[in-house]
């Protein structure tokens, strides 16, 4: 199984947690965040350089 790690707080994700993955709307690659880091609008950031909330 492949590790998942949100993008905002880089910890990984449990299989059973809820999350979201969506593409970054820069250069395609596939981001993860967490529950929490989405409830508490973190920013996370791309390896391309794009920021979001």
């Amino acid at each position: 199984m492949e590790k998942i790690e949100c993008t905002s707080c880089k910890q990984e994700i449990s299989p059973v947690e809820t999350y979201v993955k969506f593409v970054c709307p820069e250069c395609d690659e596939v981001l993860y965040r967490c529950q929490k880091c989405r409830t508490f609008g973190h920013l996370y950031q791309c390896k391309c350089g794009f920021k979001g909330p």
